[in-house]
């Protein structure tokens, strides 16, 4: 590597320069994190730098379900197959009914998600990457699947509310908006108890069957452990369950070293580590299926205690919920 050059250049530092009108050359642009270079903006961007080969890296390759690999082919190999964006998405694509589109449809998710990757070019996965540098699997320690099925917590608001998209209690009623705000709805009234402070519905601590289960696994655990919620406001209600518990959401990070924390998916995101040497178990309230669009974000919060870097079992425990 002596006589190699590197420089290193934030996608804001890059944007001054063509703003400026400088341009910008290299044999090689390696570009971290490429998931998150799905915006015209960006790829307007990439596409002012004249470099003779392009690596993309990424744990994470999926975002907005799949769409974001529509720019990124465009900005990697030049030119997406089909090059056209609606061709595009009809080829790859799940398309579902969308009354206020002008084709009247819209991207749902990848057709099948593993075919689409196993034919792009130069495409290399964790597994291949692993094989050619002959690592251990998860560093030679196990990984241990515990899935766990309970009732949900308010089984009659939950039917109403997926007939009429309404909660009422105490003659307060919260109206969701969106699909973001029917699954937040749903999560709450799955979990833990709910109240309306209009015009939100607002989770609170009652005993339902997740809030008592996780009483016990709390209460009991032998090791450290690690409880994973998408919603910090479900992370506020477990810690004031458990006020001696640690929390790590985005505005709280509060007793770290104590033997069970509470946390947000979102704090436990890219560029977070050292976690492996400390969690022995991690608690999913919100697993994912591997079909999902969002199964590589939910690989990528197993690998903070999981993967190459293991250090030790490692038990991962799933809630699933039903009704009846």
């Amino acid at each position: 590597m002596d006589n190699c050059d590197f420089e290193i250049i934030t996608d804001r530092a890059l944007q001054n320069r063509v703003k400026k009108g400088l341009k910008i050359a290299c044999d090689i642009l390696i570009i971290d994190e490429w998931q998150n270079m799905s915006s015209e903006k960006l790829r307007g961007l990439y596409r002012k730098i004249k470099r003779k080969y392009t690596i993309g890296l990424s744990a994470t390759p999926i975002r907005k379900k799949g769409l974001n690999f529509y720019p990124l082919e465009k900005t990697i190999f030049g030119r997406a197959d089909p090059n056209n964006k609606f061709d595009w998405q009809k080829t790859h694509g799940q398309m579902v009914y969308d009354p206020f589109s002008y084709s009247k449809e819209k991207w749902k998710d990848f057709k099948n998600y593993e075919s689409y990757v196993n034919n792009l070019p130069n495409f290399f996965r964790w597994e291949e990457i692993e094989k050619i540098e002959q690592a251990t699997e998860n560093n030679g320690y196990k990984i241990r699947f515990y899935k766990k099925t309970l009732k949900v917590g308010n089984p009659e608001l939950l039917k109403k509310f997926r007939k009429l998209n309404l909660v009422t209690v105490n003659g307060k009623t919260a109206i969701a908006k969106q699909s973001f705000g029917r699954a937040t709805f749903e999560r709450y009234l799955q979990q833990t108890g709910v109240e309306v402070d209009f015009p939100k519905l607002k989770p609170t601590n009652q005993d339902t069957p997740l809030l008592t289960m996780l009483d016990g696994l709390i209460k009991r655990t032998p090791e450290d452990m690690l409880i994973v919620s998408k919603s910090k406001q479900i992370v506020n209600v477990i810690h004031e369950r458990h006020p001696k518990i640690g929390i790590w959401t985005g505005d709280r990070q509060e007793g770290l070293e104590r033997k069970v924390v509470v946390a947000t998916s979102q704090v436990l995101g890219v560029g977070v580590d050292g976690l492996q040497h400390k969690y022995k178990t991690i608690v999913v309230l919100d697993p994912v299926s591997e079909e999902s669009g969002e199964y590589d974000d939910y690989r990528q919060l197993l690998w903070r205690i999981t993967g190459s870097r293991q250090q030790h079992d490692v038990n991962v425990i799933e809630f699933y919920f039903k009704e009846g």
